[in-house]
C-alpha cells in the first residue's frame, strides 16, 4: 500500500496537471487535431458529480479508438468562454461528453447517463463525413454523391455538382463517396444508401443541414441549385447537421 505522503503528493500532480488541462483546453484541442486525433472532450464545472465517471468513460472510447484523445473542458473557467460559445455549452446538461472532429467541428455528443464508450467511438467521423459537417457548420450546401468507383458516370455527377457550387457563390460543397469504400461504411449506413440503386445517387443538403433532395443518374447543375436553395419544413438531417429527424 502507498504511503500517505506519496499519495499526497500524487494528489497534488493531478491537480496542477488537470488545472493547466483546464487552462488550455483550445490549445491542446488545435494540437490534437494537428496530429490527426479527433477528440473526446469531457465538460465539467465545480460542483458537479459523476465527473470521474465520466473521465473513466472518455478514456474507456479512447482505448477503441487509438486515434483519439482525452481533454476534460471547465465550462466555468473564463479561458475557455471562446469554446464554450463555440460549441454551444452554456446551458448543455453536465457532465457532458462531446466528439471533436480533427477539422475542430463537433460530430457528436451526448449526457453521461446511459451514454457507451462504443456509442462515443461511433459518433467519430469518417474522412468525407467531416467534410459534411465543415460544410454545415458553416451555413452551407452539400452535393453528397454516392456511386461506384467504375462507374463512367461519377464525373458527369461530380462535374455537375461543381459547377452548381459555382453557381452558388461557392456557399455548396461536392462530397464524392464511393460505395465500396469500407472507411466510410458508417457514414453509408447513416444515409441508407442502397447498394443496388442507379448510381450515382445524389444526396442534397441544405443551408438549415436538411435533406433537401435525392437524384439516381446525372443532374443538371440547376436543378441541383434548385434543390439546395429548397426550404423543408421537416425532414432528416445529416451527420453533424446539429438537427434531428423528424
Amino acid at each position: 500500500m502507498f504511503k500517505f505522503r506519496i499519495i499526497v503528493v500524487i494528489a497534488a500532480l493531478f491537480v496542477a496537471n488537470s488545472f493547466l488541462t483546464l487552462a488550455n483546453s483550445k490549445q491542446d484541442i488545435d494540437k490534437a487535431n494537428k496530429k490527426g486525433n479527433c477528440v473526446f472532450l469531457v465538460v465539467t464545472e465545480k460542483g458537479i458529480s459523476q465527473i470521474q465517471e465520466a473521465l473513466k468513460l472518455a478514456n474507456e472510447a479512447q482505448k477503441l479508438y487509438a486515434k483519439s484523445e482525452v481533454l476534460e473542458l471547465d465550462r466555468a473557467n473564463s479561458e475557455n468562454a471562446e469554446l464554450v460559445k463555440k460549441y454551444r455549452l452554456a446551458g448543455a446538461p453536465l457532465p457532458l461528453i462531446i466528439v471533436i472532429a480533427t477539422n475542430g467541428f463537433v460530430a457528436g455528443g451526448a449526457p453521461l447517463q446511459g451514454l457507451t464508450a462504443d456509442a462515443l467511438v461511433n459518433m467519430v467521423p469518417s474522412a468525407k463525413e467531416e467534410k459534411i459537417i465543415k460544410a454545415m457548420n458553416n451555413g452551407h450546401s452539400a452535393f453528397v454523391v454516392f456511386s461506384k468507383k467504375s462507374d463512367t458516370k461519377n464525373k458527369k455527377q461530380i462535374d455537375a455538382c461543381q459547377k452548381a457550387c459555382t453557381n452558388m457563390g461557392d456557399k455548396a460543397v461536392t462530397v464524392n463517396v464511393d460505395i465500396d469504400d469500407a472507411n466510410e461504411k458508417s457514414l453509408i449506413a447513416k444515409f441508407k444508401v442502397d447498394k443496388n440503386a442507379s448510381f450515382p445517387v445524389t444526396y442534397v443538403l441544405n443551408a438549415q443541414g436538411q435533406i433537401a433532395s435525392t437524384f439516381n443518374g446525372i443532374t443538371e447543375a440547376t436543378s441541383l441549385v434548385t434543390a439546395a436553395n429548397k426550404k423543408v419544413s421537416s425532414g432528416c438531417c445529416p451527420p453533424g447537421g446539429g438537427k434531428t429527424c423528424k
